[in-house]
Formats: structure tokens, C-alpha cells, sequence
């Protein structure tokens, strides 16, 4: 039987998986529930993009799991929130990253094209990520 872990090469500079639909022995961590809850509280304050990015990378540092086969993985969904304009997260570079140090699993209803991933359908330029220097697989 195929699974996700077949799909993960182990001398890549980046391990960035996009899915279409959730795996079974998956769990997906909820990045728009859990970034709202670490910043409703600051909304306002002029320090909100900086809580956010501290409170993003924590996220993923806690959800992140040790596996046997394809060592650290994050899987993360409800991605809308890290394109929000306040907040300023630099989604380039945080993907750039955390695709390096661990297998980033993206639940994703959106398009990729030409190397573009869009978040919606209409593949709006303020809510994409361009993937032209990032290794990834879609599944």
C-alpha cells in the first residue's frame, strides 16, 4: 500500500508536501484556530506581526512529530490566516524553513500553477506563494 512517507525524499534541500485531502495517520494541526486563539488578545497593538510569527513558530514547533521512517513532520491546515496582511509573516520564508528542518505536510483547497500556490480558486496575487525555489510534491 502507498502512503504519504513514499513521497518524502530524503536528500532534498526542502521536504514540503501538498495534499488535497487528509491521511488517515495524519494529524493535522488547525494553524488559523491556533494563531487566533495565541493573538486575539494583541490585535490592536502595534507588536501584533512580531506575536504572531513567535507564536507561529511555536506552533509548529509543538505539533511538530518525531517519526521512524521520514523523521520530523508537521502537518498544518486552515492555512488563510498566515496570508493575512496585518500580520506581515513572511510566508516565503517561513515555508523555505520549516520545509528544510522537518517534512512540512500543507492540507491545501486552493491551485498551484506554474509554481504559484494560490490559497483561493482565482488565484489572487496577495493570497500566494510562490514555490519557484522550494522543492514540492503534491499529493
Amino acid at each position: 500500500m502507498e502512503t504519504w512517507k513514499q513521497h518524502i525524499a530524503a536528500n532534498s534541500r526542502h521536504k514540503l508536501l501538498f495534499i488535497k485531502r487528509e491521511i488517515e495517520d495524519i494529524s493535522f494541526v488547525d494553524v488559523g484556530t491556533e494563531l487566533s486563539a495565541a493573538i486575539e488578545h494583541i490585535l490592536h497593538e502595534k507588536r501584533l506581526s512580531m506575536v504572531a510569527e513567535e507564536a507561529l513558530d511555536k506552533i509548529i514547533d509543538q505539533y511538530t512529530i518525531q517519526d521512524p521512517d521520514v523523521g520530523d513532520y508537521v502537518a498544518i491546515r486552515n492555512i488563510g490566516i498566515l496570508f493575512e496582511p496585518a500580520l506581515h509573516i513572511n510566508l516565503h520564508a517561513k515555508v523555505d524553513s520549516w520545509s528544510r528542518t522537518r517534512v512540512l505536510i500543507i492540507h491545501h483547497e486552493g491551485t498551484i500553477h506554474n509554481h504559484v500556490f494560490f490559497l483561493t480558486t482565482n488565484n489572487e496575487t496577495k493570497y500566494s506563494l510562490n514555490l519557484k525555489d522550494i522543492t514540492y510534491k503534491t499529493l
